[in-house]
């Protein structure tokens, strides 16, 4: 399945929208997340790589807008960045929260935005970086997948609840997004893979090296409730391990698409819910 051969209903078009979230230090806990603090603190450090790894990948379809060839690739591209632009600025907002709870996070956010600016982008072509885009968002996805099919996110706190499931549901809406612009663009299969192994290596060293570098500010790393928590989020409860090795292998398939995926019923689920209804829709 490529680019040049999807019909135009295995095309899903979708809009930008402008939630909004009220967040204070007083109404979310430090472990917001069921309780507990490994949970909580994967999803802070998403949290804290997601706005600049955002503005990365913004910036990386954005240098080849003009050059992309399918109008309907296009449309979703543009879609995409005004999706992620809005995911970027609702989750920077929710920095101070954890500045506030005592957690020192600039020395983190200003590795991972040096890292983009200064290494990512300088070190590697153009297509390269799209190709990187294209691969993160199939682990986004993958991780959206998880926390709304097992309803994760049912036991967090309700702004927290709201923010991960609108961010979750338009992972999963506009997962084909970078895919099809790479497609469109180069579609080479070697580049797709290389740079796939890299997305792989960064994207898991981050988010479990910053979740141990937040367990280490609270003094929680050697707790038996903090390593427990670990265990059952990585192999028994969300089954991370599992689900990981699964997508990494899906994406090695030469004929792998993202709509192969059978998950836009949860996005749909979500933005037809009460709490996600009435944003308003700004493209």
């Amino acid at each position: 399945m490529s680019s040049e051969i999807l019909q135009d209903k295995d095309f899903h078009f979708y809009p930008v929208r402008k939630p909004k979230f009220e967040f204070s230090e007083n109404g979310t806990s430090k472990h917001w997340m069921d309780g507990s603090a490994y949970k909580t603190h994967i999803l802070n450090t998403w949290t804290l790589f997601f706005p600049d790894g955002e503005r990365f990948f913004i910036r990386s379809i954005q240098k080849f807008l003009p050059n992309i060839k399918d109008p309907r690739v296009l449309r979703n591209a543009k879609a995409f960045m005004g999706q992620e632009a809005q995911h970027a600025g609702e989750h920077k907002k929710t920095w101070k929260i954890l500045e506030d709870q005592g957690f020192k996070i600039k020395t983190f956010t200003d590795f991972v935005n040096s890292f983009f600016v200064n290494f990512v982008e300088k070190m590697m072509s153009a297509k390269s970086c799209l190709a990187a885009t294209a691969g993160a968002e199939h682990y986004t996805s993958l991780v959206a997948t998880i926390g709304l099919q097992i309803k994760a996110l049912d036991q967090a706190e309700s702004e927290m609840k709201r923010l991960w499931e609108w961010h979750a549901a338009e992972e999963i809406e506009h997962k084909s997004a970078a895919y099809d612009v790479f497609l469109d663009i180069s579609g080479n299969y070697f580049r797709r893979m290389i740079t796939f192994l890299g997305v792989t290596i960064v994207f898991w060293a981050a988010t479990f090296i910053g979740a141990e570098i937040l367990l280490w500010q609270e003094g929680l790393t050697f707790k038996w409730k903090t390593r427990k928590d670990a265990f059952r989020f990585i192999f028994i409860d969300e089954k991370v391990f599992f689900h990981a090795l699964g997508a990494f292998f899906r994406y090695f398939r030469p004929n792998f698409h993202p709509e192969q995926e059978d998950n836009l019923e949860l996005s749909r689920t979500i933005f037809e819910s009460p709490e996600h209804r009435y944003y308003k829709e700004i493209a």
